[in-house]
């Protein structure tokens, strides 16, 4: 599926910008969120909350992988999944897949591992309600497999009519490196290939505190906007406001303000860090609804659940919802996870309406551009380096000259 894009509003003291997608089942306009079709579950979401993009995310693990491609029943049960899941998609939304391929302790590829896994993917997500496919995203998996499993992948690719778009691993600036080549040279020989659609794993965290990583991201996309005279959308994949949630009260809603440093869409994270037996039993007994956190959208901050409801200041009608909710249902650890969950990410796509009306232009309210809008947020009093950070985002991403070859190989 080919899709267009289009600037329609970007700024000249923060990256904060407005662009239109054009595809042949209807168009959205940024930023925009992409909820992933398992968070869609008709009560607290439903396909009328899309914002024009949804996210498919599945999981592989070699141990799966073998089992599915032995097995028949195996892979109708599979297909008979991903196509319930599709159904919970309207027509007009713009389906994007997302392979994550998720390695574990003592398991070592071979490369006939690489070459099988890599093809059987390829099938396995070619699902005809899918737009289109990203390059895999990878999970404790040794980085020298990396580009070799992003090249077979892209290799089965070719047989499929899909278009197909480039994640940027999060691994080493030369990983990072060899698989954009690797995809580049795919693109130069497919058509198949979105230049215009780029996916960037920010591996739990986000473009605000992983700020080299962002940077290499925005750098990539600078030089080959030039190139294609197109802008490039960019959509991350595995986006937290923090790696370190539990420990504090409140934290800063730095996933929302990446919004304001261009990353156009984005979804929720996947990535979930390894914890010992001890603290999550610790967490699960005496932590389990306190420490989880609601998006404060006055604040942008996320705030613990029993903070919000000692302090009048910080106090949402989320709160009373998920404790109402709660009672009508056996209280459990997953329970409280999910809810919280889906509150935000309803909260994330209101703001990312609210934040369309600012980006386009004009006044918003009282505050006269994006930059004066985020101010009035608290989140600048409690993230001593984000309008830093932003700043160097903005100052960097304007004064790239270079070409798109000097900069891979420089």
């Amino acid at each position: 599926m080919a899709i267009r894009v289009k600037l329609l509003r970007e700024h000249e003291d923060v990256l904060a910008r407005v662009v239109e997608v054009s595809h042949p089942r209807g168009s959205l306009r940024t930023p925009a969120y992409a909820v992933n079709v398992l968070d869609i579950d008709r009560r607290l979401l439903s396909e009328e909350d899309l914002l024009g993009i949804a996210e498919v995310h599945i999981v592989f693990r070699p141990e799966q992988l073998k089992g599915l491609s032995g097995d028949v029943s195996l892979q109708q049960e599979f297909e008979y999944r991903v196509n319930s899941y599709m159904r919970r998609i309207s027509s007009d939304q713009l389906v994007v897949a997302i392979p994550f391929l998720e390695g574990r302790q003592g398991y070592s590829f071979s490369g006939g591992d690489v070459a099988e896994f890599g093809a059987f993917i390829v099938e396995l997500m070619a699902n005809p309600r899918i737009d289109l496919i990203c390059t895999p995203v990878f999970h404790r998996i040794a980085e020298e497999f990396i580009p070799i499993f992003t090249e077979k992948f892209l290799e089965a690719m070719t047989a499929y009519p899909k278009s197909v778009a480039l994640t940027i691993p999060y691994a080493s600036r030369e990983t990072r490196d060899r698989v954009v080549e690797t995809y580049l040279r795919w693109a130069d020989r497919n058509n198949k290939a979105l230049l215009n659609f780029l996916c960037i794993d920010y591996n739990g965290s986000n473009p605000i505190s992983k700020y080299s990583f962002h940077n290499y991201a925005l750098g990539y996309v600078q030089l080959l906007e030039k190139e294609i005279s197109e802008p490039i959308i960019m959509y991350g994949v595995n986006v937290k406001y923090s790696r370190v949630a539990k420990k504090y009260d409140e934290l800063p809603a730095r996933d929302l303000a990446s919004y304001f440093a261009q990353l156009d869409i984005y979804g929720c994270n996947h990535k979930r860090r390894p914890i010992p037996r001890e603290v999550a039993e610790k967490l699960r007994a005496d932590e389990a609804v306190k420490k989880h956190k609601l998006l404060n959208r006055v604040r942008y901050t996320y705030v613990s659940l029993d903070k919000i409801g000692k302090d009048d200041i910080l106090m949402l009608p989320e709160a009373e919802m998920i404790e109402r909710l709660l009672v009508e249902m056996p209280l459990s650890i997953h329970r409280v996870e999910r809810l919280v969950k889906l509150v935000n990410i309803r909260n994330t796509i209101r703001e990312a309406e609210v934040l369309r009306q600012v980006f386009s232009g004009g006044e918003y309210g009282s505050f006269k551009n994006p930059l004066q809008y985020l101010k009035s947020k608290e989140i600048v009093r409690i993230d001593d380096v984000l309008l830093q950070r932003l700043e160097k985002f903005t100052k960097l991403y304007r004064s790239r000259t270079r070409s798109l070859d000097e900069y891979l190989n420089g």
